[in-house]
């Protein structure tokens, strides 16, 4: 495979880059003019001679002489450098932008000049790009004449807008591609629906549809003519045209009903595979091409062949029809390019400028711009009048394999260098794309999805996102059979169950663990509480009995200086009452002494019982004191008890609550990982029941479509 169509691709054709050589010596800066200051409030006018020459002669003029011209270009002289070199005219005066050598020397535009070095400073681009701006002028008393652009690269608005109705899309079709092998081959050829988010993919006798949004597989369309060489959706998205067959036997171009996926006819009968092909947007005219050099058209009405063209050198390898059906532009791999009148087939234009073999033809979408690519690296825009190459630029280092256009106008090439580009129309670089592994073969952009698609020579199709760069995802020419896909979907569920399983059980056990943490949090909580009640009774308690205890000690103190008080009379009151006693006896029947007798023992006789009474009064009051002593010195070692559980019980506590954070997270952790589990058990699942049915439903479709071709 790969080397049949490496007669078609990878020819080596003769390699002349356009300015190729241009500031090959340039080696050091030099501004001699530089130092020249304006007179004051004078606006300096920056000429070739004074200004610009002399970076050239520093740059330049080693290579870029008038013996040696590389790349046909001299820069020694104003003449020699308006004239231009290989590519044509180098600078475009009035419009540094739009000038190739600008681009060049900018590294806007690729060769990069100088080759392998930085780019020229500043100062020496900013005086450039000053010069061209300003006409380009040879000497200070040169006239500034600025041409008109040669062509109005605003779009001047579609040929057709978007159709009525809602986006052409597939039905649900077979999956089951009609041949898979265990290594890739190069990508032939890609196209993607310009009014729908649906690309088409060439694989082997087969070509693959895909969502550009989801990149799901959409269906399967035969192709048992061969190998698909080319891929075109018609202009209204409606119809998918496949060119292709095999090599040196037969070739054919197949149109399939985008929303039906119905197979509607069959044209051409090459003997040799179909290499490039398209379809009208009017839908009346198919023309393909092949290694017979020759443009067949063919009538979508009858079948027939509508006419032909010989005019081609070599092997056919782009063609593609205006927009507008007006006209139909072919290339041929020995560089070769005309337009012809799509209803006669009468030439219209030669296309002049390509050096090396033409690898892809696009239309502007207002059918105004053409633009080729080529091996000679170069792409090149045209415009229609009078076939004049409107825009040149380098795309890609040593060749262009692929080119479209967007319908915004943006391009999208890809190339040997294995890079996927993007571009405006001034041929400025927008965006590079990261390189393939191998050559890159085939790019189309997606214009509802504004994502680009490549591939290259080893099979790899890659997706990206052409607002950002970002890699959106894969796609392949090659995918699966649906057995396969099931066996892979069962040993994923298997896998993912036990997964889920063992995830699970952890969850479990970590959830557990919080559970107990939180438990034990409650228990000691509860246990704080309980100790810091009973610690609280007990200091009560305490503070009760010590002051009783200060109440019974003030008791004690008083009834004994009661009893020292009735005491300290006692004495002298017995003394006295013996002798009033001993006297009132002696003296019997004085009434007198009787009485102060009897008095005095009155007086005795209390002081006694009061004595008596205080005595009992104190040795309760001594008894209250023992006994509050007693209860202090029970209290006092169960407060120290109790303090230290109720201290043990807080630290206990503040562990437990700065370890149910981790626990928690923990558990969260793992919960959330049983969670994605369960969901990849379950798309596990889905996928096993997708693909089942997928098999079922092919089993059916196939006999449907079986039992409809009988």
């Amino acid at each position: 495979m790969k080397n049949s169509l490496s007669n078609h691709w990878c020819c080596q054709f003769g390699k002349r880059l356009i300015v190729a050589g241009l500031f090959v010596s340039m080696l050091s800066t030099g501004l001699h003019a530089e130092d020249k200051k304006p007179a004051p409030k004078k606006k300096v006018k920056i000429t070739f001679d004074e200004h610009i020459k002399p970076i050239f002669r520093a740059k330049c003029f080693a290579c870029h002489n008038t013996d040696k011209k590389a790349s046909g270009l001299d820069l020694t002289n104003y003449t020699g450098l308006m004239q231009g070199g290989a590519a044509g005219e180098s600078l475009e005066p009035g419009d540094a932008d739009g000038s190739y050598l600008y681009m060049l020397v900018t590294h806007e535009s690729e060769p990069f000049m100088p080759p392998k070095s930085d780019k020229l400073p500043d100062k020496d681009l900013a005086l450039i790009k000053a010069w061209i701006d300003g006409g380009a002028p040879e000497n200070a008393g040169s006239k500034v004449v600025i041409k008109k652009p040669k062509f109005d690269f605003a779009l001047k608005g579609a040929s057709s807008g978007k159709p009525q109705g809602p986006p052409p899309m597939p039905p649900r079709m077979s999956l089951e591609p009609v041949v898979h092998t265990s290594l890739g081959t190069a990508v032939t050829a890609l196209a993607t629906n310009p009014w729908s988010p649906l690309a088409a993919v060439a694989g082997q006798k087969q070509i693959l549809l895909y969502n550009t949004k989801t990149l799901e597989l959409l269906g399967v369309l035969p192709f048992p003519e061969g190998f698909p060489q080319v891929l075109k959706f018609s202009r209204n998205g409606s119809l998918l045209l496949a060119g292709g067959g095999r090599a040196g036997a037969s070739g054919r171009v197949v149109v399939w009903d985008v929303k039906t996926g119905k197979r509607l006819f069959t044209v051409g009968d090459e003997l040799d595979s179909v290499l490039c092909a398209d379809i009208s947007s009017d839908q009346r005219f198919i023309a393909l091409g092949s290694p017979s050099k020759v443009i067949r058209v063919y009538s979508t009405s009858t079948g027939e062949l509508a006419y032909e063209i010989r005019k081609h050198t070599d092997w056919m390898t782009s063609l593609a029809f205006s927009p507008d059906s007006v006209l139909l532009c072919s290339g041929d791999r020995n560089g070769g390019a005309f337009v012809w009148e799509a209803a006669t087939g009468s030439e219209y234009l030669t296309l002049k400028g390509h050096k090396g073999g033409i690898t892809g033809i696009s239309w502007r979408s207002d059918s105004n711009i053409v633009a080729t690519s080529s091996e000679d690296q170069s792409v090149k825009l045209w415009e229609l009048e009078n076939g004049g190459n409107v825009k040149s630029w380098n795309a890609h280092n040593p060749g262009t394999s692929s080119i479209e256009f967007a319908r915004d106008g943006r391009i999208v090439t890809c190339g040997r260098d294995r890079v996927t580009k993007i571009w405006d129309q001034a041929g400025k670089q927008l965006r590079a794309l990261p390189a393939f592994a191998d050559l890159a073969v085939s790019v189309t952009i997606c214009d509802e999805s504004n994502r680009v698609i490549a591939g290259d020579w080893t099979g790899k199709i890659k997706v990206w996102n052409a607002a950002d760069g970002k890699e959106a995802g894969e796609l392949t020419a090659n995918p699966p059979q649906l057995s396969q896909r099931l066996t892979t979907a069962t040993a994923a569920l298997k896998s993912t169950q036990a997964n889920h399983q063992k995830l699970l059980a952890v969850a479990q056990t970590d959830k557990a663990a919080v559970a107990k943490v939180n438990a034990d949090i409650a228990a000691t909580q509860k246990q704080q509480t309980d100790l810091q009640n009973k610690l609280n009774a007990l200091n009560a308690n305490l503070a009760a009995s010590q002051k009783a205890l200060t109440g019974a000690q003030g008791n004690v103190t008083n009834s004994t200086k009661k009893i020292a008080a009735i005491n300290a009379p006692l004495a002298a009151i017995k003394e006295a009452h013996a002798k009033a006693d001993a006297i009132s006896k002696k003296v019997a029947g004085d009434k007198d002494l009787a009485e102060a007798a009897a008095k005095l023992k009155a007086a005795l006789d209390k002081r006694v019982a009061a004595n008596a009474a205080e005595q009992k009064n104190l040795a309760t009051h001594q008894a209250a004191v023992k006994a509050n002593q007693q209860k202090i010195a029970q209290y006092t070692p169960q407060i120290k008890q109790m303090t230290a559980a109720l201290h043990a019980a807080k630290t206990k506590l503040a562990g437990l609550q700065k370890a149910l954070k981790p626990a928690t997270d923990k558990a969260t952790a793992s919960q959330n990982a049983a969670n994605a589990a369960a969901s990849a058990f379950t798309a596990s699942q889905n996928q096993v029941k997708r693909w089942q049915a997928e098999i079922e439903f092919a089993k059916k479709f196939n006999e449907t479509q079986a039992n409809a071709s009988k």
